[in-house]
């Protein structure tokens, strides 16, 4: 439900909506309702976004950064990717220039990760407001128009710049790679069921800046490892996004949105089965191609092949709270995987080259 100033204005457009029922029926920036059993809109008394300025809320919200989960999806993918790159480097690098490089990373995926949900609720309005999850979306329900989102969007990439400066100069042409997927990525949803596949490569191509803030080639000596990496990281997309979609299948369906949620359904466990082979397949040729040890194998390829089976046994697709609960959790416990045979085989290489 779109968020009114008084009582009386709130009537008037309960009353548009229920004689228009489509989004193109919108006038003085107050959407058509398509949910008018349900409460509307009112901005948090509880958490981070309740303590700030009331026109701060849609800004945050844009950002997500009341919601720590669809971080993880960013920034995941940077910290695999500065192990890895560490396994791979001719010298290891010390620790403390791995953990520079993923401090000066989290506020840069911070920003990253706001413009393009910037991005993606501007372009998804129209779809939001006939979704009950996503209906109270500031641009959804007319807190922010569509030029105010888009000036935001640019001030967020804008802001990030500067932290793109700490890193070598071949990182740059990566990052703008990855905004340009983010941004095409948000368009696919129109045109295909096949939308978390393109999802998959933004996410993905973080394994190539990491590669090259260590100064290598990310297609050079190790690119076999690399794109095993890659793709490793784009089925793990794949399967969580695919599962975090039956959230909304139902008004997904009705509101046109297409996902491979839809596309599948009822067999989404059999495909999620059959990427998370494809993605413990590709860890294992990562290994082998980068010439890792045992703890690599046992702890990344071993660790994520049992998240993997764990999650997607114990998810309920049929519950949306489940499937949202489990995005969140996910990370942490396939997340956890990948980082632990990488952060050995580094350990190991390490102190190997300081003995």
């Amino acid at each position: 439900m779109t968020e009114v100033p008084s009582s009386q204005a709130s009537k008037r457009s309960t009353a548009r909506a229920a004689s228009k029922t489509t989004p193109e029926a919108v006038e003085d920036n107050n959407a058509a309702n398509f949910f008018p059993n349900l409460p509307p809109y009112s901005d948090p008394r509880t958490g981070l976004l309740s303590k700030l300025p009331p026109k701060w809320i849609p800004y945050a919200q844009l950002m997500r950064i009341d919601r720590p989960a669809g971080f993880y999806a960013f920034y995941f993918p940077y910290l695999i990717g500065i192990m890895y790159s560490a396994c791979i480097s001719p010298v290891p690098p010390p620790p403390t220039t791995l953990l520079a490089l993923a401090a000066v990373m989290f506020p840069l995926n911070i920003l990253l990760r706001g413009a393009a949900c910037s991005w993606n609720d501007n372009v998804d309005q129209d779809f939001d407001r006939r979704v009950e999850r996503c209906r109270h979306r500031p641009v959804a329900r007319g807190a922010i128009t569509t030029a105010e989102t888009h000036v935001f969007t640019l001030a967020q990439l804008a802001a990030g710049y500067p932290i793109l400066l700490f890193f070598p100069k071949p990182c740059v042409p990566h990052m703008l790679v990855t905004v340009i997927l983010f941004a095409v990525y948000a368009l696919m949803k129109r045109v295909t069921y096949y939308p978390q596949v393109f999802l998959g490569f933004p996410f993905a191509w973080a394994i190539l800046f990491c590669v090259a803030a260590l100064d290598m080639e990310p297609l050079g000596k190790h690119i076999a490892s690399t794109l095993a990496l890659c793709g490793a990281n784009i089925f793990w997309t794949i399967t969580y996004d695919t599962i975090y979609a039956h959230q909304d299948i139902a008004d997904d369906e009705k509101a046109g949105v297409k996902s491979m949620a839809l596309r599948f359904k009822d067999r989404t466990k059999l495909l999620a089965s059959l990427l998370a082979i494809g993605q413990t397949g590709l860890l294992a040729l990562c290994g082998l191609w980068a010439g890792f040890g045992g703890i690599y194998f046992v702890g990344t390829v071993g660790g994520v092949a049992i998240a993997m089976a764990y999650y997607i046994y114990k998810v309920d697709l049929k519950r949306p709270e489940s499937c949202g609960g489990w995005f969140h959790n996910q990370f942490w416990s396939v997340g956890a995987g990948f980082m632990a045979g990488l952060t050995g085989e580094y350990a190991i290489r390490l102190m190997a080259y300081t003995a």
